[in-house]
């Protein structure tokens, strides 16, 4: 039967059309207690396994890969039902780099370009992470969220290989649209959607969905351009619990940067 997507929202598509195509679901870009994030890697991967339809994750936290490495073979011994990729967010001079697939940890503080290659080195997949968000507040003592801007995009697109122009962060409805339009108009590299979640009501939030259900089907996918980006939202409760996490956090970078004001 034919299916008129005039009448059909873009889940309701995908939800019609997954029995033919088996169509998996993979967030790959989640933080643990081993960066900045709030959940242990246990209480992640209970989370995914009875909380979640996600078929593939990655754990990707902030310049270590000791949180991932350890999410993958407990997975793995827990035969849970989805599988772990190992990866990275990667703090570039010019902003955040996500990197997944990879083997070693790959030094932060470097050129974009350089790390690309790095990750290439390792046979891994390059994203960029929120390209067009950057963190208000600053600290060099606290990880903050920082895209690689239009200009880093364009000059190393051919090294990317997918721009995630969906991150489940409330506040960056903007900043996707931005990287979508720039992705589909200029960069034609493949689009991920994540969570970028630092609590757990917030995984599978933004995800990507790609034909089949395993992690090589999902780096498949992204090297030929074949994945889409969602949206699932926010319930007000969840809403509630990340601006629970997230505030105080605010708050003490306002207040690091007013001492270092009035220490000028």
């Amino acid at each position: 039967m034919d299916i008129d997507i005039n009448k059909y929202s873009p889940s309701r598509i995908i939800k019609a059309i997954s029995p033919r195509v088996k169509l998996g679901r993979a967030d790959l870009h989640i933080h643990s207690n081993y960066s900045d994030g709030k959940p242990g890697i246990e209480e992640i991967l209970e989370y995914v396994q009875y909380k979640t339809d996600l078929n593939v994750i990655a754990i990707t936290d902030h310049d270590t890969i000791e949180g991932a490495v350890l999410a993958k073979g407990l997975a793995k011994s827990k035969a849970y039902r989805f599988e772990v990729i190992v990866g990275e967010e990667i703090s570039c001079l010019e902003g955040h780099l996500l990197a997944l697939y990879i083997k070693e940890a790959i030094k932060p503080n470097q050129s974009v370009s350089e790390a690309i290659k790095e990750v290439r080195a390792q046979g891994g997949i390059s994203i960029a992470a929120h390209p067009f968000y950057h963190t208000r507040l600053k600290n060099d003592h606290m990880v903050v969220m920082n895209g690689i801007g239009a200009k880093e995009l364009i000059a190393n697109h051919h090294g990317l290989d997918a721009i995630e122009i969906v991150n489940s962060t409330p506040t960056l409805a903007d900043e996707n649209l931005a990287a979508s339009f720039i992705n589909r108009t200029l960069l034609f590299r493949a689009e991920t959607g994540s969570s970028d979640a630092h609590i757990l009501d917030a995984i599978g939030r933004g995800y990507t969905i790609f034909e089949g259900k395993t992690s090589d089907d999902l780096r498949h996918a992204i090297k030929h351009q074949q994945t889409q980006a969602m949206y699932r939202g926010w319930s007000v409760l969840a809403a509630l619990k990340y601006l629970w996490f997230f505030i105080p956090k605010g708050f003490r970078l306002l207040w690091s940067n007013t001492i270092r004001f009035h220490e000028k």
